[in-house]
């Protein structure tokens, strides 16, 4: 029963994730990305918490991951829209190129970006914080 709780949890976090970033509910193709994000950013607030997470903070998870996808994966998430007119700009011996695409970052959160938005949301997570004795 647990298990099926936690999976219907996942599901409906990256969904509101993805409403929150303005992306297409429907679209499960990000679904992984997101999912990654979302398991990352729940366990570390279980580690700051030092407990399960409560429904009080569902949005504040939402917000955390959202934080992480945009600083992380924004070129995935909304690649730029390629221009038809890419063109070269020569003047003597200088050129002048358009720059390359995006790089893609990897498909899952660094260590850093995780540590980044735990202690950027800490104000919000410190209220439902528990002691280990």
């Amino acid at each position: 029963m647990q298990i099926q709780r936690l999976k219907a949890e996942r599901e409906a976090i990256i969904n509101e994730v993805k409403f929150h970033m303005g992306l297409d509910v429907g679209d499960l193709t990000k679904d992984r990305l997101i999912g990654s994000y979302v398991d990352r950013i729940g366990q570390a607030i279980i580690n700051f918490i030092n407990r399960d997470i409560p429904d009080e903070l569902s949005y504040v998870w939402v917000d955390m991951v959202a934080s992480a996808l945009t600083e992380e994966q924004s070129g995935v998430l909304f690649p730029p829209v390629e221009s038809e007119a890419v063109y070269e700009i020569k003047i003597g011996d200088t050129s002048i190129k358009p720059a390359g695409s995006v790089k893609q970052a990897s498909g899952s959160p660094s260590t850093k970006i995780i540590e980044s938005v735990v202690n950027d949301y800490t104000q919000q997570l410190v209220t439902f914080r528990r002691l280990r004795w």
